[in-house]
């Protein structure tokens, strides 16, 4: 169980791993993921990815994975810092808001048609990948051409936004 005010030891792991990653928003379009390593120099990075939008563009956030929680929350303290010409700011974040983060903009970064994706927005909350294919019978649309939204930020974070992104074949299947 554990004593009051602490946390079990099961809990206490889960929140400790979630920890290691910080999300870093402002960063300059240009921005690489070396850059962003040299950015947090003196800490040990495992790891940083630059996220981009759905049309493939960098979105101007990225994260990066620390060796350990102490070096992430050190990381915190970079916020307002200037990475080239802006300033950044640093917010604990999840290997789970990460993962989400970068497959949003995924297939775009990966050089794949993206003038042929459909945006959808006011979906039921509750909506699947499956429905969202069945809506577009016909157009062979798969489970691997559809990305859901997740809100990023605030009370919501890390539930559906009631978005969709939808790669079409072709731009003329995408319009008609």
């Amino acid at each position: 169980q554990g004593s009051p005010g602490r946390l079990p030891r099961e809990i206490a792991q889960v929140q400790e791993a979630m920890t290691t990653v910080v999300r870093v928003r402002g960063l300059p379009f240009e921005t690489t993921e070396a850059e962003l390593i040299t950015f947090f120099a003196g800490l040990p990075v495992t790891s940083a990815i630059i996220t981009y939008d759905i049309s493939g563009r960098p979105s101007g956030e990225g994260f990066v994975t620390f060796a350990d929680v102490e070096s992430a929350k050190g990381a915190l303290g970079y916020t307002k810092q200037n990475l080239g010409r802006r300033y950044v700011e640093v917010f604990e974040s999840s290997p789970d808001e990460m993962t989400t983060k970068a497959s949003m903009g995924q297939a775009a970064a990966m050089g794949q048609h993206t003038d042929a994706v459909l945006r959808m927005r006011g979906l039921p909350f509750d909506v699947t990948i499956s429905q969202v294919v069945e809506f577009f019978d016909g157009y062979a649309i798969t489970d691997g051409n559809v990305t859901m939204g997740i809100t990023a930020d605030g009370k919501f974070a890390g539930q559906p936004s009631g978005e969709a992104w939808v790669q079409f074949a072709s731009q003329d299947l995408a319009t008609a």
